[in-house]
């Protein structure tokens, strides 16, 4: 009854009035009711006009519905406006915004009269699907039929053109007169296009030459700052900009990821104060930015503060706060933040997922890492090939070696990033030849060709293997094959692996070859080759090069300490492990944890203040009295300090790893593989007890260490003593 009534309100309505409401709810962007307003009006019996017309096709544009348009163009055609160049226009621009550029080119040969209007709708039409070529033989067209262009013309071209188009439409632009202080839009278009193309430069000459900028003129030169990296001038301008016009939100995101990108604190905290005097604080994106800037700058404590005070928190801002405490080492950080945030209502997103997996990788946690991968069954992302791949490289840096092989395996979609996750699980893992055959695959079948990141792990799989020859030829394929200009991490394998197989003369000699500033990091495994071979002489030649490159590198330090104790320098090695003291350096302490039924346990060596401390004990002196039966020997020489024998073996038999062990055997019921962490290298001693360990108690031990990964089983290493 009511619609009854409305109806026969509006049959009493004239057009004018139509065409008042019609302009209302096309300017309040009710787009959908402004078409259902024009249903109406032809319900009522009443036509629309020239005036009509245009506004009913904007809104079929503005919701991309090219149904509404063509009945609307049969309205036109029925009515004799074919002649009336502002409704065809109309009706050209709607063809063009619903991605029919036919119709649009139909309506517009058509025209018996065009506009200016009318061509630079149809140029943009053709730029709009990135046909630029056509939209500039339009261009000529118009020109030699008397149409003088408009910035509007030239604006359509700008963004979609190369380079060298552009500098050509900018020519055309000026030769017309129109780059000009007058035409801020057009000439923000030209900057923009520089900016776009690294040609920041020019785009700061146009700025310069504009007596009016608008905020997207400010906008654009910082933002193109940023994007060379040149944050410090693009600070300065914002401090310019801010004498005269109110920052918007656009400059404030460009310069939080200008000092993120930088990682400099003092630069990165003078920008907080002004997003919070302009109230941009407590906006997501806002807030977004500035955790990860505050992570990118390692200030963490800022990150959370921020974090904490925003009122309302995105699946994104929850993210970047578990990603930051992921990238700088606190991994148990971020899982309790991810459990956090399964108990709100945000439900975590696939980078969520992949990030958190990140920190279950870094510690280790293999249970935590199968509680997510229900997590990510329940909610079906089991079909996301980065989860997917995040959730295998979990399991390779967990130990689970088998299990990632099986994901691998189930992978309908193999990118690069899945294969060389895989490809580097093997490495890590001390599998070399199964990180070359699967390699060879990817190449040979998949057809993919490989990246300077997988590169990397071929050189570590053949440097924990031993495979020299084929190091060598995959370091020289890399260059010759694939043209990858190797990186300070290649020559760093490839010194590790020259240097384990203890051809030290060639790993010197490629050190030498390299510039002196990333020296610093090839230095380092040839100390540790120095180490394993017992050339001293070498290994203080190294050690010289360490301490002047590098000086606060603990690790460098320790290594010469141990090589000078094994060749029983005990006075060089003390004065070595001064140094540490006299430079205000710390030696980080080892320890090893294992995880029982999802509770972690943290060993340090001799460690006693573990609540099963004395069970744990009397298994340790178990497997003690077991090893010497089986015939394990201790390897004293591995002890630094200058002590008697017998010290020394008491001193190996607490090391971290083996108290670990011992905690694992008595929580675990027999053939239950255990699996360690531990934050610095095995033990020479060590390595040899936990072989003798795995036979005499029948266990599968998985060990990761600082530098890979050791499956002992049945009295051998998978590394075959080659590590």
């Amino acid at each position: 009854m009511q619609k009854t009534h409305s109806l026969l309100l509006n049959s009493k309505r004239p057009l004018y009035l139509w065409n008042l409401k019609v302009l209302n709810s096309i300017n309040d962007g009710l787009f959908s009711d402004t078409l259902y307003l024009y249903s109406s009006m032809l319900r009522s019996g009443v036509h629309g006009n020239h005036f009509t017309f245009p506004m009913v096709l904007k809104a079929c544009s503005n919701i991309n519905s090219v149904l509404h348009g063509t009945m609307i163009h049969s309205h036109v055609h029925q009515l004799g406006f074919q002649q009336h160049v502002f409704v065809q226009t109309a009706l050209l621009n709607m063809y063009s915004k619903c991605d029919e550029l036919e119709s649009s080119r139909k309506v517009f040969d058509k025209m018996p009269v065009r506009t200016v209007v009318s061509w630079n709708s149809i140029i943009s039409a053709y730029c709009r699907c990135s046909l630029v070529d056509e939209a500039t033989f339009l261009l000529h067209e118009m020109r030699v039929l008397g149409f003088k262009p408009s910035s509007t013309t030239f604006l359509s071209f700008l963004p979609t053109c190369v380079l060298q188009q552009g500098l050509s439409i900018k020519c055309c632009a000026y030769k017309f007169g129109l780059l000009n202080i007058r035409e801020i839009p057009l000439a923000n278009a030209v900057m923009k296009m520089y900016v776009k193309y690294g040609q920041v430069h020019e785009a700061r000459s146009i700025f310069d030459l504009m007596h009016e900028k608008s905020v997207i003129s400010w906008t654009t030169v910082i933002d193109g700052y940023v994007g060379i990296g040149n944050v410090t001038e693009a600070f300065s301008l914002f401090n310019q900009m801010r004498t005269s016009i109110r920052p918007d939100f656009i400059v404030f995101m460009s310069l939080i990821s200008g000092c993120a990108q930088e990682g400099n604190l003092l630069v990165a905290s003078t920008i907080h104060s002004p997003i919070v005097k302009c109230g941009f604080d407590n906006e997501d994106p806002i807030d977004n930015l500035l955790v990860r800037m505050y992570a990118n700058c390692e200030d963490l404590v800022s990150a959370r503060r921020v974090f904490d005070m925003a009122h309302e928190k995105s699946v994104f801002l929850w993210t970047s706060m578990i990603r930051g405490y992921t990238h700088l080492g606190y991994p148990l950080e971020a899982l309790e933040l991810f459990k956090t945030l399964l108990g709100t209502a945000i439900k975590p997103d696939e980078a969520t997922v992949t990030t958190v997996l990140s920190a279950c990788a870094d510690l280790g946690s293999l249970n935590v890492g199968e509680e997510i991968e229900g997590y990510i069954l329940a909610n079906g992302l089991h079909s996301n090939l980065q989860v997917q791949t995040s959730f295998m490289r979990m399991l390779c840096k967990c130990g689970n070696l088998e299990k990632a092989k099986a994901v691998f395996e189930r992978l309908s979609t193999k990118d690069l990033a899945a294969w060389s996750s895989m490809i580097n699980g093997y490495a890590i893992h001390g599998m070399g030849e199964e990180a070359l055959s699967l390699f060879h695959k990817m190449q040979k079948t998949e057809m993919i060709k490989p990246d300077a990141a997988i590169y990397t792990s071929i050189l570590l799989a053949c440097s924990h293997s031993g495979l020299i020859e084929d190091g060598l030829k995959f370091f020289q394929s890399m260059q010759m094959d694939f043209g990858i200009e190797p990186s300070i991490e290649h020559y760093t394998c490839l010194v590790d692996l020259l240097g384990r197989a203890g051809k030290l003369e060639l790993a010197l000699k490629t050190i030498k070859e390299l510039p002196v500033k990333v020296q610093a990091k090839a230095w380092a495994p040839f100390l540790s080759a120095c180490r394993k071979h017992s050339k001293l002489e070498l290994g203080e030649f190294a050690a010289r090069k360490l301490f002047d490159l590098n000086p606060g590198s603990v690790g460098n330090y320790v290594v010469m300490a141990n090589l000078y104790a094994h060749a029983g320098k005990w006075k060089e090695a003390a004065v070595t492990r001064r140094l540490l003291d006299d430079r205000g350096l710390v030696k980080e302490s080892g320890w090893s944890y294992i995880e029982i039924n999802g509770s972690v346990h943290v060993f340090v060596a001799g460690d006693r203040s573990h609540y099963q401390l004395g069970d744990i004990y009397n298994k340790l002196e178990e497997l003690n009295a077991k090893l010497l039966e089986a015939g394990y020997i201790p390897e004293a020489d591995n002890v630094v300090h200058d002590l008697e024998k017998e010290e020394k073996e008491e001193s190996l038999k607490v090391h971290s790893e083996r108290l670990a062990i011992a905690f694992g055997l008595i929580s675990t019921e027999a053939g239950t593989t255990l699996r360690i962490i531990k934050n610095l290298r095995t033990c020479d001693d060590c390595h040899s007890a936990l072989k003798c360990i795995s036979k005499i108690t029948g266990r599968h031990l998985i060990v990761r260490d600082g530098q890979r990964f050791h499956h002992f089983e049945s009295g051998s290493c998978s590394c075959k003593d080659f590590w």
